[in-house]
Order: C-alpha cells, then sequence, then structure tokens
C-alpha cells in the first residue's frame, strides 16, 4: 500500500507547521494593522498559531511557546491601540483565553503520564526543571553546571588582602 500517510513522517509535519506559522502569524499581524481583526477570528487565529507552533518546535517547552505567544499577541494589540485609537478588550482577552485552553490538555496528559509512571511519587519532586546534583555527568536533557569550579576562590571584597584564600580552596 503505497499510501501518503505512510510516507509522512514527523519531520514533515514539523516543516509543515513552521510555514503554517509563519502564514498565520502574517495573517494575525496583517489583521491587528489593518483593524479588521474581529473577535472570533483573533480566537480562531491564536487556536491555529498555538497549535502550529507547538507542532513547529517540538524542542521547546509548551508553556514557554505560549507564553512568548500571550506577550507577543499582547505587544500586537497595544501596536493596533497606538494605531486606532482604543484597546480592543475583548478581543486581546479572547486570544490570551485561547491560549490558556490550548495548554490545559498538554497539563493534563502530562499529569497522566505521571500517574502512570509512579502514582505515589509526589508532584513537588517531579519538576522537569530541577536537575539533581547526584548526576555527575550532563546529559542531553541537562545543563552543564552554570559556575565553573576556578569562579568559587573569586572574591568581590575590594579590600580583601591578595593573599588570603578563600576557605575550601
Amino acid at each position: 500500500m503505497d499510501a501518503l500517510l505512510t510516507r509522512i513522517t514527523p519531520g514533515h509535519v514539523t516543516r509543515f507547521a513552521r510555514i503554517g506559522a509563519l502564514l498565520i502569524a502574517f495573517a494575525l499581524t496583517s489583521g491587528y494593522v489593518t483593524d479588521r481583526l474581529t473577535l472570533e477570528l483573533g480566537g480562531v487565529g491564536a487556536f491555529f498559531l498555538a497549535t502550529f507552533t507547538l507542532l513547529a518546535l517540538p524542542n521547546q517547552r509548551s508553556s514557554e511557546l505560549l507564553g512568548a505567544l500571550a506577550i507577543w499577541l499582547t505587544y500586537a494589540e497595544f501596536m493596533a491601540a497606538i494605531q486606532s485609537g482604543h484597546f480592543d478588550l475583548w478581543r486581546w482577552a479572547v486570544v490570551v483565553a485561547t491560549l490558556s485552553l490550548v495548554i490545559v490538555p498538554i497539563k493534563v496528559q502530562h499529569l497522566r503520564q505521571l500517574a502512570r509512571s509512579n502514582p505515589y511519587q509526589p508532584i513537588r519532586d517531579l519538576d522537569r526543571r530541577v536537575w539533581s546534583a547526584a548526576v555527575a555527568a550532563p546529559g542531553p536533557y541537562m545543563p552543564a553546571a552554570l559556575v565553573p569550579s576556578g569562579l568559587a576562590a573569586i572574591s568581590f571584597d575590594p579590600d580583601a588582602d591578595p593573599d588570603l584564600v578563600p576557605a575550601g580552596t
């Protein structure tokens, strides 16, 4: 069977989503600039922009991407207000609420995955942004140490005696 779906890869979807996200962002920008973006089109555009952006950048955290989109859409609303003379509060509220509705299923799916892997581990221990000191070598999902060992000996005291060595060295 030589159907189209048998040949599509996630890489193809990512490339298509990048093009789609750019086109949707351009359409939303032109809607803001011309002041023709209605309440409904703003919500639908924000939904598709969020969906395509999440597909286009799979290695980025979803909450960070949607936060950046919220900032961008808020900025666009303020720029439209500067041009037109009025701030469309309802359109802005619908756009931001739409972005929040996009993240809810993502967070629910993450909690479901955590519940399947270890249902009795406290959620406070599962934050993905906190790395354990017990892990010796940084991996692809853990950054290297931010402070080199030589920087620990640097003193920022201008009156310090240069002959004194900081404790622990």
